[in-house]
């Protein structure tokens, strides 16, 4: 695969495994990890329950941009990119320069099951996930230059078959 950048940013729906898998593949392959919705509670000093509550979903987006362009900047990255980031075209253009879009594709089941047992129930946007899946899907879709299923496997396993994908041995 021809990459524009040298980082990974892992793309999908809430729940679909992108921290979990984000974690492994870097401490596997030796990179650095970045979770763009934690960097925008620490830049944020708040929850991001908190900065919904307080911003809207409008101004946690506008964070989002901020922290994704910064997670950008960090060599060798792997990105776990927060489930909404795609649905502003500058954020889908930022990471298709800097890297590779590996889109973590979990059926809406199987994301509802973990989302149930992580207590993402609570999330902000979780009263209407099954039309934020349908909406999204096709984001995912157009962003991603592969997509690897995470619904099928631990996450170690999930993060070797995305290593495969990228051409890169671990």
């Amino acid at each position: 695969m021809r990459r524009r950048g040298d980082r990974v940013f892992l793309v999908g729906f809430m729940a679909a495994g992108k921290t979990s898998v984000g974690k492994a593949y870097a401490r596997l392959s030796g990179r650095p990890f970045v979770d763009t919705d934690a960097l925008v509670a620490a830049l944020a000093r708040r929850t991001v329950p908190q900065v919904f509550a307080a911003e809207g979903e409008a101004g946690f987006r506008r964070r989002e941009a901020k922290a994704l362009a910064r997670a950008a900047r960090v060599p060798r990255a792997v990105v776990a990119v927060g489930g909404g980031a795609v649905t502003r075209p500058a954020n889908t253009r930022l990471m298709r320069r800097a890297g590779a879009v590996a889109w973590l594709k979990a059926g809406y089941a199987a994301s509802s099951r973990r989302a149930e047992r992580d207590g993402a129930a609570g999330r902000p946007l979780w009263a209407k996930a099954r039309a934020l899946y349908a909406e999204r899907r096709p984001l995912y879709a157009a962003a991603a230059d592969l997509a690897v299923r995470s619904d099928v496997g631990a996450p170690e396993a999930v993060a070797r078959r995305l290593a495969a994908r990228l051409g890169e041995a671990l």
